[in-house]
């Protein structure tokens, strides 16, 4: 007896189309999810070490402003300060002890034997200091005298007497004294000039932190 196969070939055939066609379907949706997924990035990671050089160099520029005196604490000795010694009995030095540093401007004075009268034993000069005219500014410093005979310190911008510092006034004996000077420039350089004043006593005065600022 013969059995007709053609019923059973259609349905094999229909399935296969039926999987081809999944198949197809499945491949198809893998690529669109392949091509719509977000691409992974590497993720954004800041350079510290050209952050830290910019802010190294920002920090250098300020404490090289112009505005401030040159070595005001003379941690680098007396450069580039300028130091006149008229009197022999006077002699100087940068050294210990500092007010807020380890080092101050000192000028030590042993008078002659026969004495002599107040004048001038010292002066210590700033390099001129960038300014901006008819602003008004402020100059402080600290001052040290050993004694209450120990004299005077005399101020002066750009040559002219502004300011005297007395050693009676101002505290002795193992302290440093603030004192603050208002000036207001009418040029666009300053140059700051301490004088030192002793008379017949044996004497040690010191000077530090020198600050000049606008207001």
């Amino acid at each position: 007896m013969r059995y007709s196969t053609g019923g059973q070939s259609s349905v094999v055939v229909n399935n296969m189309a039926i999987l081809s066609a999944s198949f197809g379907l499945k491949l198809l949706a893998a690529a669109v999810f392949l091509y719509i997924r977000p691409i992974s990035l590497p993720r954004y990671r800041p350079n510290r070490l050209i952050s830290s050089v910019v802010v190294n160099q920002m920090k250098s520029s300020t404490t090289t402003d112009p505005l401030y005196v040159p070595n005001g604490d003379f941690e680098c000795g007396v450069t580039p300060w300028t130091v006149q010694a008229p009197d022999t009995a006077a002699s100087y030095f940068v050294g210990a002890p500092g007010h807020a540093t380890s080092n101050s401007f000192q000028v030590h004075f042993t008078p002659p034997s026969r004495g002599a009268e107040l004048g001038v034993s010292a002066r210590i000069i700033s390099a001129p200091v960038s300014v901006q005219p008819n602003v008004p500014y402020q100059l402080t410093f600290w001052t040290y005298f050993d004694n209450g005979d120990a004299g005077f310190i005399g101020v002066q911008f750009n040559d002219v007497p502004v300011y005297t510092i007395d050693a009676r006034d101002h505290g002795y004996g193992g302290d440093f004294t603030l004192n603050t000077v208002n000036y207001t420039p009418t040029t666009n350089t300053v140059t700051i000039k301490f004088e030192f004043l002793y008379g017949t006593v044996a004497s040690l005065d010191r000077i530090d932190s020198v600050v000049f600022a606008p207001l």
